[in-house]
Parts: structure tokens; C-alpha cells; sequence
């Protein structure tokens, strides 16, 4: 079996991409799919018959989608063609209709006869099963498809359009192969052999809560009573009254069939429609159901909830909500069952188009853990699933069949779980939604509520509001107590580095470790009156509102929280929580607030701070500054602007200019240049652009110099750069080929986090043992000075600017330049000194006197990018 996708982009561009398949008939079947959102039925019709005189023998499956997905991603207004060659497996295809001459439905009983005299062979596995959505019988078709034809498993859906949205089901869709369309039929492609496997799972992320109810009476597609009570105000009731002005929240609140519990049926609800406005009289299948309800007002506008399929009276129902912990559960378990499927030759993968309408994340997020796969298919109105070994039909589910006829392999990637920010920002839709009844009940403004919705409320809330494992509060009731409750005082407390532990300690020491953490932090709170979050793993948080508690109490309570943290015994593995106190805070400046306050504990290296939320935030200036710099070091990576500046290092022994320190700058699309300290920081924060200037800057340095005898250079490099072995085996293979590696000299930033000396010192005796030679830059800055001459062998030692640039009006600045020159006269090491930032004669008279062999700076020598005889 082999499976090829396309979009298709014209008759021209199609044809070419079919010679080079060379697909042969004679050599296995071929199913040829066509899913569209661009065609409509006449122009998709034609595109199959085009197709169909390509490869004649081809069997054609085609149906309108409102959008495609093809190589695993989700792509708008597009069509894609999937073809797969079988090698020893079967295809059959029929496009038949739903309904009779007289306009009445075919029963599901027959129709399922009728698919299976057309295609079904008993050693069928799979069967593609695409209907319109004027054919209201699905969910009982396909029930009874497991009772005609056992075993098989089905995929598929309802067929739609671009013209689907949340107010109303619409008969919109078709089907179609190269002899017609229709929107009122069912197109099927069963696939069989002896050696054909398949395996068909699903992913919902439905949750069932609350008791089970009875559907008692039913009009077509409605569900008029449950339990004999008004079904739409039973709903209403169940979810809260903010429905009549926002009936999308049915979206977030749907039924489940209690034989199927983890299958969501969503239900429109309407208070501004009749039930003849909804289902005309003149179509024939609705004249039953007006002869079954002679004494019912259907002329009124009443309150109203219906499905996209009929529903049964008898059928028990309960109800469910949708949220993002659940998703990723569902697509976890449903992604391990695909991955260990041998036979992964070819996907099949559909999903409903109300779950991007719930969640706008969801199914970009899902299919991007089967991106270049060859996972074809589209988005439906509503999925055909093969649930626990049984088929049925559902909504808002991501349905997914995987087959083959040999052993074979996908690519995937697992690594989409990791991020789940972007459903955890779909979720606050439903939590938005939770806070406004909440508030009203909180409020009493419903003190004559039906006990369901609070009921209801408080089961949602037991899901989404505490973590799993633990039953704390989590980051989502943090925030409901921050919206409501006024909690505005919230200390931050993680422990980092937890990573490490994994390293040295074993399992149990680590959990009883995080369970002691857990259980001092839980007992601590509970004991002061406060409120403890589980945000995530090791990160807490403990919540007060500052109209009961004073900053002064609340900051001396954490301290001591930390202070019994930090005491610890042999049982457990000693650890550091930091500690960051947010006041003034609200649910939109918290998570800023921290995370700068967070930067700065770790620039100043303490474990304990103190922040307003509101005074201490980052200016919109300078949020919009920084911004413009990454466009501007983007641009400048793009278009070559990455410009190597040079200034002179002046020998104070023989009045000439020694060797040239390289200097970066960046120019931007209107010639404008711009110095370090404007980019460098915001590169340093972006990483990959940091890497990217730097690789640049230094490829750029060694092609000015590689063939030079007479001049040398110096590079600076960070401890990134040293960590980064893309840019340190192109050093170390520069230095090697250049004729004369003793004119590069690498200037390592002392004012930079060293944290790695081994590798810092391998790097060091790498450069030293091809030719090169180390300068320490910016000694004097930092309080690690002393350990960095100890521990690296260096050639240079330059003067950090800001010390010579007082050392003649200051004094003790003057004592720093002659300590350093005194210990190079006692010292055994053959080390140059470089001073550099010196701008006046003056300065230069002092440097002479201390016997400082180079000087760096505007008195002799201003950054260029020309250099005399380079």
C-alpha cells in the first residue's frame, strides 16, 4: 500500500503530479479521495471526472469540507487529493441515495442492506462512510451497521461546507464521485483483504457529570421533554439563564448517551423559533412527526433544544462538559494506540468542526503530533467513530483510522504534548463562563435557582479547578479567586533545577522529597488562614486578599514558610524554594508582574522579593522598543546587515596599533546603525537570535583575517558561544586551517554567568593547543575574578572600561588598575594587561606610569568597519 497527498492547485499541475506516481491498476486497487472547500458540486464533479481519465480504473470518494487536512495540518480554503495504490487489498466504492422517490428517508435497516450488498466482502476492515446532512437517521444508521456487518470498523462523518457556523444546523454539504453529487446520499469506500490490518480510535475530551435522565418525547430532531419535564428549560435550568444571551454555551455543555459516555451530543439551543420554522410540514418525513403530536402547539415560538440527528424517546442521557485537561488525556491515549500500530502504511483522520468552534486551538494542536504523516481527511459536522470495538456516530470528536497491508512506519511527533498553552487558553472561555454564574450565585441573584445548577457548577468546578493528582487548587482557581474573591496578594513559590534531582537521587527520595514540600506548603496555609494553588509539579502559589491580611503580615508569614523549607534532614533531598510576593495583583498582571520580577532574582541571585504588581510593570515604551529591535536584528540576519566594526588596541611600548578588537553592529532596512548595548540584551533574551549574529559575526571575522600575516583580531565570546558546538567546531576548524592562528585572539566576557568551568576550560586549552590565544575581558567588573585567573590560562587580561574611565578622579579606581598591574610583575604567567575605555591623555599618562602594556579606547583609535591594508 502507498498513500500520496496533494493540493490541488490546477488540471495542469494534477496531471504532472499523477505521471510522476505512476500509479498501474494492474498492480493493486487505487482509492483516489477528493476533499474540497473550494469547489462547488458542478466544479468538483468535474475534477473527479478529470481524475477519472488520469486513472481510469481509479475509484473516487469526494465530499465537501469547510477545511482540509492533508500531511497531518489543518489548511483553509484549499482541496486535497489523497491517493493510495493497494498492493494485494481491495477497494469498492458506491455513491447511493438516502432518501425515496416520495421524499421519505430510506430506513436505516435498509440502507445499511443496501452498503452492505454494495460494498461490503467478508474479509472487509475499513469502511469510509461520508452522508449529507439532510439525512437525519445517521446515529441509527450507523448503530445498526454493527448488527449488518459486524467487525468492520467505520470512519467518516457528515459532509459540510464553509457556510457552517454555531447558530443553526444547515443542510449544506455533498457528496460526489466522477458520475454526480448530491446532497442527499451516502458515499462509502470499503477496504479489504486477508492481509489487510486497521485499527480506528478516537480522542473527545468530554467529561460526563451529574445524573442520568430519560428522553421522553422527541419531535424529528428535538428533544422535547427528559424525565417528562420541558427538556429546553431542564437545560436552561442546568446551565444557567446567561444562555438566552449566549446560546454558543451549548457548545461547552453537551449530552452524552449514558452506552456511550465519552461521546459528546451537542444540542442547539433556540428560544426564538417554532417548531414549524424548524421543520417544514411539506417534507414528508416531518408530516410523521406533526401526525404523532396533533395536540401540540408548533406555531409558537418556545424555547428549544435539538440535535443534528433524530433522537430516540427511551434513550438514556447525562450531562458533560468539554475542557483541555480531558483533550489532552483523550489525544495522549489516543496517539500511544497509533504510534504501536505495526501496519502504518496509510491515516485516515477526521474531526468536527464544533471542536475548533469550542476550542479554536484544538484541532491545530491535535494533528500537529501526526505533522508529515500522510494523515489525510477533513473537518465534518459531525464524526463516524469506531468506539470500544463498536461504530457510532458523534460529535466534536477527532477520529482517526490507521491502516496497511505491511509492516511500515510515520513520522511523528510526540512532542506536540509538551505544548499545551494554547488549549489552556481555550479553556478560559468555559472558566469565564463559570465565573459569571458563580458570581450570581455568590451574589444571590439566583437564590431561586434549581439545586441542578449549582450541582452543576460545582462538578465543573471539581474538574477544572483542582489539580489532579493532589486535590489543590490549581492555576485556574487561582484565578477565579483573584476575578471574585478579591484575592489580590499571591506569593509565587517554585523550587528550579528539579531536573538535576534525577541525576543523583533516586526515585523515592525524590517523591518523598516533593510530598514533604507539598505537605509543609499545604499544612502552612491551611494553618494561616490562606489558600494554596498548584500551578504546576514544584511551582505553588498561596493567595490572600489584602483587606485581611497586611502586606507586613503576609511577607513575614512566607518568610517563615521558606526559613522551615530550607530546613531539611537526611530523609530528604535539600532544596532551595524561591519566594516572590506579588501585591496589587489582578488576573492581567500577575503572570507579567512575575516573570519579571523573576529575571531580576535571578540577575541579583537572591531567593526572596518582594513586587507591586501595578507600579512596578514594564513601560509600554519599552515593551514596544523591544519589539522594533527584534525586527531589526531579524532583518539584519536576513539581509546580510551584520556588520564586523574594528578598533585599534594601542601598544603602550612602541606607539603602534597591536591588533584590533571586532565589534558588531547591525544595520537596518533605512542604512540606520545600531550599537550593542541596544540589541545585544534582547538577542541575549531570544537565544536562537543571539546564536544566529553570533555564528554570523564570526564567520564574518575569520573571513577578514584568515589570509593576513601582519594584523591579528580578537572575538568576544559568551559562555553560549563556548556551550554552542555548532560555533565552537567552526572555531576550532578555522583556527586549524588558517596559516597564522596565532592572530586570533577570544575575548571571554567575564561579566557573564560562568557556570561550566570544565567545559570553559577545555575550550581554553582547544583554542591554546591550535595556535590561538584568551583574553579575559572585563576583568574587574564581577566578584569572581580571582577564581577565573586560577582557573584559565589566559593571554590577555583587559581592564574592565568603567574602572579605567574614573582611575583620575578616583582613587580607589586608580588602586584597582595598579593591584592589577602589581600582581602581573609577581606573577610566573607571561600575561599582557589591556586597558580599555581610555578617551584622554590623562588617563593615558596614569596607564603609563602603572606599566599597563595596552590601551584601548577614542584617544587612539574610534570602531570601524575599514581597516588600513585589510
Amino acid at each position: 500500500m502507498f498513500t500520496w497527498n496533494f493540493q490541488y492547485v490546477s488540471k495542469a499541475r494534477l496531471e504532472e503530479s499523477f505521471k510522476q506516481l505512476m500509479l498501474d491498476p494492474q498492480k493493486g486497487d487505487i482509492l483516489i479521495r477528493i476533499h474540497t472547500a473550494i469547489h462547488l458540486e458542478e466544479e468538483a464533479v468535474d475534477l473527479a471526472r478529470f481524475i477519472s481519465n488520469l486513472v481510469p480504473q481509479a475509484h473516487i470518494f469526494g465530499t465537501s469540507t469547510s477545511a482540509i487536512i492533508s500531511w497531518g495540518k489543518l489548511i483553509q480554503n484549499q482541496c486535497v487529493i489523497s491517493v493510495t495504490q493497494m498492493n494485494g487489498g481491495r477497494i469498492r466504492t458506491a455513491l447511493l441515495p438516502t432518501f425515496e422517490e416520495d421524499g421519505m428517508p430510506v430506513y436505516p435497516d435498509l440502507l445499511c442492506q443496501n452498503v452492505k450488498d454494495a460494498v461490503i466482502d467478508r474479509d472487509t476492515k475499513l469502511l469510509l462512510t461520508f452522508l449529507t446532512r439532510k439525512y437525519l437517521g445517521v446515529y441509527n444508521f450507523v448503530e445498526k451497521c454493527n448488527s449488518h456487518f459486524p467487525g468492520v470498523q467505520m470512519i467518516g462523518g457528515l459532509a459540510n461546507t464553509s457556510e457552517i457556523n454555531l447558530k443553526r444546523f444547515l443542510d449544506s454539504g455533498f457528496v460526489f464521485n466522477e458520475n454526480g453529487s448530491t446532497n442527499k446520499g451516502i458515499l462509502v469506500a470499503a477496504i479489504s483483504g486477508e492481509g489487510v490490518e486497521s485499527y480506528s480510535s478516537y480522542a473527545t475530551g468530554v467529561q460526563t457529570i451529574g445524573d442520568e435522565a430519560e428522553i421522553t418525547d422527541t419531535f424529528g430532531t428535538c428533544i422535547l421533554s427528559i424525565d417528562g419535564r420541558d427538556a429546553a428549560e431542564e437545560f436552561r435550568i442546568g446551565v444557567g439563564d446567561e444562555l438566552k444571551n449566549r446560546p454558543e454555551l451549548t457548545n461547552l455543555f453537551p449530552y452524552v448517551y449514558s452506552d456511550a459516555s465519552d461521546i459528546p451530543i451537542f444540542v442547539r439551543f433556540s428560544d426564538d423559533r417554532s417548531i414549524s420554522d424548524i421543520f417544514d410540514k411539506s417534507v414528508a418525513i416531518n408530516r410523521l412527526a406533526y401526525e404523532a403530536h396533533p395536540y401540540l402547539n408548533t406555531e409558537t415560538n418556545r424555547e428549544l433544544i435539538c440535535a443534528n440527528h433524530n433522537v430516540r424517546v427511551g434513550k438514556k442521557l447525562r450531562r458533560a462538559f468539554i475542557y483541555d485537561r480531558k483533550v489532552i488525556s483523550d489525544n495522549r491515549s489516543l496517539f500511544r494506540r497509533i504510534e504501536n500500530f505495526e501496519k502504518a502504511e496509510t491515516i485516515f483522520g477526521y474531526s468536527c468542526i464544533t471542536r475548533s468552534m469550542i476550542y479554536s486551538n484544538c484541532v491545530k494542536w491535535e494533528l500537529s503530533a501526526y505533522e508529515n504523516s500522510n494523515m489525510c481527511g477533513c473537518i465534518t459536522e459531525g464524526q463516524i467513530a469506531n468506539v470500544n470495538g463498536r461504530n457510532t456516530f458523534a460529535n466534536c470528536s477527532f477520529v482517526v483510522s490507521i491502516i496497511g497491508e505491511e509492516p511500515a512506519t510515520q513520522m511523528y511527533n510526540p512532542y506536540a504534548f509538551s505544548h499545551t498553552d494554547t488549549l489552556v487558553a481555550d479553556n478560559r472561555e468555559l472558566l469565564g463562563y463559570l465565573y459569571d454564574v458563580e458570581k450570581k450565585l455568590i451574589q444571590k441573584e439566583h437564590a431561586a435557582a434549581a439545586d441542578s445548577l449549582k450541582a452543576f457548577v460545582r462538578d465543573c468546578e471539581l474538574k477544572l479547578l483542582y489539580s489532579e493528582r493532589d486535590e489543590i487548587p490549581n492555576a485556574a482557581a487561582m484565578n477565579m479567586d483573584i476575578q471574585l474573591k478579591g484575592y489580590d496578594r499571591i506569593c509565587m513559590i517554585n523550587v528550579f533545577d528539579t531536573a538535576d534531582m534525577n541525576v543523583v537521587f533516586s526515585e523515592k527520595q525524590r517523591d518523598l522529597t516533593y510530598k514533604n514540600y507539598l505537605s509543609k506548603c499545604v499544612s502552612f496555609a491551611k494553618q494561616k488562614g490562606y489558600t494554596i494553588y498548584l500551578l504546576k509539579d514544584w511551582h505553588l502559589a498561596i493567595g490572600a486578599p489584602s483587606y485581611m491580611f497586611a502586606l507586613s503580615e503576609f511577607v513575614n508569614d512566607m518568610e517563615q514558610l521558606q526559613r522551615e523549607l530550607f530546613e531539611t534532614t537526611e530523609d530528604y533531598i535539600a532544596i532551595v524554594p524561591i519566594f516572590c510576593v506579588i501585591d496589587d495583583c489582578t488576573m492581567d498582571n500577575l503572570e507579567q508582574a512575575y516573570s519579571s520580577e523573576r529575571i531580576e532574582m535571578a540577575r541579583k541571585n537572591i531567593q526572596f522579593s518582594v513586587r507591586d504588581a501595578k507600579s512596578g510593570q514594564l513601560d509600554e515604551d519599552s515593551i514596544r522598543e523591544r519589539y522594533h529591535m527584534v525586527n531589526v536584528i531579524n532583518y539584519a540576519i536576513a539581509h546580510d546587515k551584520v556588520l564586523p566594526y574594528f578598533q585599534g588596541i594601542h601598544d603602550n611600548r612602541t606607539d603602534t596599533i597591536h591588533h584590533y578588537e571586532s565589534l558588531m553592529r547591525l544595520m537596518d532596512e533605512n542604512g540606520k546603525v545600531y550599537y550593542p548595548g541596544s540589541f545585544l540584551d534582547v538577542a541575549r533574551s531570544y537565544g536562537l537570535l543571539y546564536d544566529s549574529l553570533s555564528k554570523i559575526m564570526i564567520k564574518k571575522v575569520f573571513g577578514r583575517f584568515s589570509g593576513i600575516e601582519d594584523k591579528s583580531v580578537s572575538i568576544n565570546l559568551g559562555m553560549r558561544d563556548i556551550k554552542n558546538r555548532d560555533v565552537v567546531d567552526f572555531i576550532y576548524d578555522s583556527l586549524a586551517s588558517v596559516s597564522h592562528p596565532e592572530n586570533f585572539v577570544f575575548e571571554i566576557l567575564e561579566n557573564e554567568d560562568i557556570d561550566d568551568y570544565d567545559t570553559l576550560v577545555a575550550f581554553v586549552d582547544k583554542i591554546h593547543e591550535l595556535g590561538g590565544q584568551i583574553s579575559i575581558d572585563d576583568f574587574g567588573s564581577g566578584f569572581s575574578n580571582l577564581q577565573h585567573i586560577a582557573s584559565i590560562h589566559s593571554d590577555y587580561l583587559k581592564i574592565d572600561g568603567s574602572i579605567v574611565r574614573r582611575c583620575v578622579d578616583d582613587e580607589q579606581s586608580a588602586n584597582l588598575i595598579a593591584l592589577i598591574s602589581g600582581w602581573k610583575k609577581i606573577s610566573a604567567r607571561k600575561v599582557q594587561i589591556i586597558a580599555e575605555f581610555v578617551e584622554n591623555a590623562e588617563i593615558q599618562e596614569l596607564l603609563m606610569g602603572f606599566g599597563i602594556d595596552y590601551s584601548q579606547g577614542y584617544l587612539f583609535s574610534k570602531p570601524s568597519p575599514d581597516i588600513e591594508g585589510v
